[in-house]
């Protein structure tokens, strides 16, 4: 959201408003200052280490402190644990929900948030620099700084997807590249919350020997790395042969416990449940909502990226459905803290052949009946009983957001056909393209309605299927847009015919 440093002052004048992105409009100016004695010579760079963090940080005096706790998702149970506790289910069995003291939160400006949020965004003091921990007190309050396990994650791009914008006849398309991230996925953002708070509670004397998840994927990577980082021990169960090999060669290389199994993730899921209920094993899953409070941040950072405007659109890839979730709860809790007026819309894209939430909504979410997941090349969705289901359900109502489902060869195409406007998508995102070209076939997305993609993943992660496409050896679908490579020998002669026959010389 920074547009520019005034430098001969200790601190910016900051656009808390800035040039609208895409729609050069002008808003106001908030300056922002440090006390005079912070430093002689009136540079923010010149400052100290200390002195940056009092800048950075919110005076607490006489304020009421802010604090965190578990509650029941469900409306009719009135469970309540906090979040030093080891504990995932509510009494009467439902998911738990992290509930943040609203009033405590309120007792600031809409104004002032932004303006810390601001001061802090992609800097490198510990921890604001990380795009969660800059907003440290709509996360974790409670975990002190000295515990926080972070790779300054997040603060990921959000760019201008101009040309496949055009091609769909859209002004506003763009895409949060939330792979752009330390182990290459969304996962990140959730996982540095919860080792976080682990670590806190490991250091307070809480009996936790492991962090142990099931996955498809990314979120074992995400997993591994953050332990490895605290010096916690990890444990990852993945399905036998559904994650790929760039998946799979990190949490080997990170240290963990890895244990493949001839199941699927739900197989999985279920074991995992049954370990953490018999061993000191902390489980690291979506069911935790502690990720969901990392995750959340997303939401935040889209809206300071367009200087605190609010998308009309979010379209999102749907698995286990936690993100769907964070999302909403991040969009809800600025418009409850004034940061903004309005939630976006929300549409959850799902693999046909994973999509569970795709039929719920279809049948006006009267009832859910888990499916069997089918073999999808969106391999980290591919789950047929999703934990956060009730909590997509409710963002959905919320948001009055749609489902979407998309087709192996859906999916397929529209991740190539993106890739050729400069993009380098997951299959994952393929499946929100090809969701984001269905509405706005039927205009339920319209040309000028601001869109933003969440980009879930790095495609590096998923080389194979990229590669298989293009070589057209994928047998769940034709590749439309491949771009085949061009075998000839050491010949001047035909390497001129190979241009010619793509270029026009």
């Amino acid at each position: 959201a920074a547009v520019g440093v005034a430098r001969s002052q200790v601190a910016a004048c900051k656009v808390a408003g800035g040039l609208k992105a895409g729609r050069g409009e002008r808003v106001g100016l908030v300056r922002m200052t440090v006390a005079a004695s912070t430093s002689s010579q009136g540079h923010l760079w010149a400052l100290s280490d200390d002195e940056k963090r009092r800048w950075m940080q919110l005076p607490s005096k006489d304020r009421k402190p802010l604090s965190a706790k578990y509650v029941a998702f469900d409306l009719d149970d009135d469970s309540e644990y906090s979040l030093d506790d080891i504990v995932y289910r509510a009494k009467k069995g439902g998911l738990l929900e992290v509930q943040h003291d609203m009033e405590a939160l309120a007792q600031r400006s809409p104004a002032e948030w932004k303006e810390i949020f601001d001061r802090r965004s992609a800097r490198t003091v510990w921890p604001y620099g990380s795009g969660v921990w800059s907003k440290k007190e709509w996360v974790l309050p409670g975990v002190p700084d000295e515990d926080v396990v972070s790779m300054f994650e997040g603060n990921s791009n959000l760019f201008w997807a101009e040309r496949f914008g055009k091609e769909l006849g859209m002004s506003e398309l763009w895409v949060k590249q939330c792979g752009n991230s330390h182990t290459g996925s969304f996962k990140d953002l959730g996982m540095t919350a919860l080792v976080s708070q682990v670590n806190h509670m490991r250091r307070v004397g809480a009996n936790i020997k492991a962090v142990g998840c099931a996955s498809t994927g990314d979120t074992s990577a995400a997993l591994a790395a953050y332990c490895a980082a605290a010096d916690i021990p990890s444990i990852v169960f993945l399905p036998a042969d559904k994650v790929t090999t760039a998946q799979l060669v990190q949490p080997i290389s990170n240290g963990s416990t890895v244990i493949s199994m001839d199941t699927d993730f739900d197989g999985c899921m279920k074991l995992i449940r049954e370990v953490v209920e018999e061993y000191p094993i902390y489980l690291a899953n979506s069911m935790n909502s502690l990720r969901l409070e990392g995750q959340k941040t997303v939401s935040l950072e889209i809206a300071q990226q367009f200087d605190w405007e609010v998308p009309d659109w979010i379209v999102i890839p749907g698995g286990n459905l936690g993100n769907v979730y964070a999302l909403f709860k991040g969009f809800n809790m600025m418009k409850e803290l004034g940061l903004t007026d309005r939630l976006p819309r929300i549409c959850v894209a799902q693999a046909s052949n994973a999509n569970p939430l795709f039929r719920a909504f279809k049948a006006g979410f009267d009832k859910f009946k888990p499916v069997t997941a089918e073999k999808t090349l969106a391999s980290a969705i591919q789950i047929g009983d999703p934990v956060s289901i009730h909590r997509a359900i409710r963002a959905l109502n919320a948001t009055n957001g749609v489902v979407e489902e998309a087709s192996e060869q859906e999916l397929m195409d529209a991740s190539a056909r993106a890739d050729l406007t400069g993009m380098f998508n997951c299959p994952h995102t393929g499946v929100a393209l090809a969701a984001l070209i269905k509405l706005r076939e039927s205009n339920v997305i319209g040309p000028n309605d601001r869109t933003v993609v969440i980009s879930t993943a790095h495609g590096l992660k998923f080389t194979d299927s990229k590669v298989a496409y293009h070589e057209r050896k994928l047998h769940q679908c034709t590749s439309t847009y491949a771009n085949d490579v061009i075998r000839i020998p050491a010949n001047l002669g035909q390497v001129v015919d190979a241009l010619r026959s793509r270029i026009e010389l």
